[in-house]
Parts: structure tokens; C-alpha cells; sequence
């Protein structure tokens, strides 16, 4: 294995700031395996891209459809060009549209600019098959895209007596204000001592009925009795509210949207409404609190070509 080989890793701010974030586990997660084997890597944001890429690199690879306004200059400079959109552009735009967010239409213009004028890519990942087929018609005479899920999400579970119910998100993400609005509702349909903690920046309510820890660090987040509620209606790729808990074996239940690109399991219920929801709670806080923790790994995805995608790492000389 060559251990000379450098590659260049470019993240939107939000995936390199430092905080937990879905952007920020999915750049982890690709620099773990360009490390695992055998690049030197190096990160840059969007804003400090272009003096990284003033030099050459083996690798470049672009996360997230946000970073596709890189895409010509990371070519003059790199061997090999990698572009992980990530989630599918089209149908993350039009669900934040369609949540209220105006703005998203002006932006999905210049999406689709990047994208369809875009040069030679080597290598297409997105983080579902739906996320890629919704993009088909761009990616069918460039590069047939490799699925690409989220690894390296194991977490510290601890030990727990009660169940909690729990919410974890960015308070300043519109789908996560929907979320906080749904499960208001869902409390109307259980009873009046159960509250639900939220965890995660700028999670803010007047509720009794929710316990507001603000950011945690993933060491104090889990533990094995929790219950995470993840009532999400719109939105592309891959929840990473679903994603981590539903990894190490914790509980879940989320809509079917939440529940795209993950296999079905018994610890992942379904839900539509809030009502659903409620219900669901009650089912799951009736049986027998958990004794252990399985954790499923990797097996909780759909499809996962990770394997096809190192093969092609090892060709890059």
C-alpha cells in the first residue's frame, strides 16, 4: 500500500466547524477510510478550499452537493476527483421549499448550475439509493454513483434503569423545528408525566413537558432504555438522528421518511402522525425495559457498496 499518497478533503463550513453534525460524521467517516487506506489527508472548508488547491494532490473529494462550485478547480488539480453529493440536491432543496424556506429556489438554481456544468468526475458517491436515483438523469453519462453510507458511529452506551424519550437535533434546522412542533402534539396523546429531552444547540420551548439539555458531547447522550424520536417529514439522505441510536442498538421511532435507506428491524418503529407516534411509545414502554444492548453495525443500511469503493481507493498510484 503506498503511503505517499495525499488527498484533499473539502466540507462545507457547517461539516468542518468542530460541532457533531450529519455533515460533520459524514466527513469523519470518509477521511477514516481514505486514512484506513493509506492516504495522508488533509480538510479544508468551502472558504479556505482555494488555497489548498493552489497545489496538486492524488485525491480531491468534495462533500456535500454544496461544495460543486469547487469542482473545476479541484480538477486542474488532482489525479483523481471524487464528488460525494452526499444527499440528492433535488429532493433536499424542494423539501425545505416546500417546509417554508423561500430562499431554497434561488439556491437550487445554483446547485444545478455546478452540477450540469461540472467536469470529469472519477468517482460518484451518494449516501442512499434513493438520494442517486433522484439525481439519475444528471449521472447516467458521467459516472454510475456507489452507495456510500455512514460508518464509525459507534457511541458510548450507558447503563440505564428508566427509558427516556429523546430528541436530538440543531434547533436552527427548519425540519428539526417541524420535528419540535410534532412531538408537541404527540404529548397531547400520552400521559401527563411523560417528558421528552432534547438534546442539541438552540432546542428551544416554554414546554414543561420537554427537558432542554442544549449541546452534549456523544459520550453523555446514550443510554440503553432511551427511546429516540425522530419525526422527520421531509428532507434527502440519510437521518443520523435514525442512523446512530438504531447503530448501537437503541430504539427508535421515526416516519417514513425518517426510515428511507434503512433495513427494516425491530427496534425501528414506524409512525405517520402523532398519534402513531404516541401510540408506538406506549407499545414499547409496556414490554420489559432492555437487558443488553445489540448492536447491528452496518447491517441497518439497505445497501452499502463500501467495500466497491475501497477496491477503487487501491487503484489511485
Amino acid at each position: 500500500m503506498n503511503k505517499d499518497r495525499v488527498a484533499l478533503i473539502i466540507g462545507t463550513e457547517v461539516a468542518t466547524n468542530g460541532l457533531e453534525s450529519g455533515a460533520a460524521l459524514r466527513l469523519d467517516s470518509i477521511r477514516n477510510l481514505l486514512e484506513d487506506t493509506g492516504f495522508n489527508t488533509s480538510m479544508a472548508s468551502r472558504e479556505t478550499a482555494r488555497n489548498f488547491l493552489k497545489t496538486d494532490w492524488d485525491l480531491v473529494v468534495l462533500i456535500s452537493f454544496s461544495t460543486s462550485s469547487l469542482l473545476r478547480q479541484a480538477r486542474k488539480r488532482s489525479k483523481m476527483l471524487w464528488f460525494d453529493p452526499t444527499d440528492s440536491w433535488t429532493l433536499t432543496r424542494f423539501s425545505l421549499l416546500f417546509g417554508g424556506d423561500l430562499k431554497q429556489a434561488f439556491i437550487l438554481m445554483r446547485d444545478l448550475f455546478f452540477v450540469w456544468t461540472s467536469p470529469k468526475i472519477d468517482l460518484i458517491t451518494f449516501i442512499s439509493e434513493r438520494d442517486s436515483n433522484i439525481e439519475k438523469l444528471w449521472w447516467v453519462k458521467r459516472s454510475v454513483p456507489l452507495i456510500l453510507p455512514i460508518d464509525g458511529l459507534d457511541r458510548e452506551v450507558k447503563l440505564s434503569k428508566y427509558p427516556r424519550l429523546v430528541f436530538s437535533g440543531d434547533g436552527r434546522y427548519r425540519p428539526n423545528k417541524k420535528a419540535l412542533k410534532f412531538l408537541s402534539k404527540t404529548l397531547e396523546f400520552l400521559p401527563s408525566d411523560l417528558q421528552i429531552h432534547l438534546i442539541g444547540r438552540d432546542l428551544k420551548t416554554a414546554s414543561k413537558r420537554f427537558i432542554v439539555h442544549g449541546y452534549l458531547s456523544h459520550q453523555d447522550m446514550y443510554f440503553a432504555n432511551d427511546i429516540h424520536l425522530a419525526p422527520i417529514k421531509y428532507g434527502g439522505g440519510l437521518k443520523l438522528k435514525v442512523a446512530v441510536p438504531l447503530w448501537n442498538g437503541l430504539r427508535v421511532i421515526s416516519t417514513p421518511e425518517g426510515s428511507s435507506g434503512f433495513k427494516k428491524s425491530p427496534r425501528l418503529k414506524i409512525a405517520s402522525t402523532p398519534l402513531n407516534f404516541a401510540q408506538q411509545i406506549l407499545e414499547i414502554l409496556r414490554k420489559d425495559n432492555q437487558d443488553e444492548v445489540f448492536k447491528p453495525r452496518n447491517e441497518i443500511y439497505l445497501r452499502h457498496d463500501g467495500a466497491e469503493v475501497r477496491l477503487w481507493l487501491a487503484t489511485i498510484a
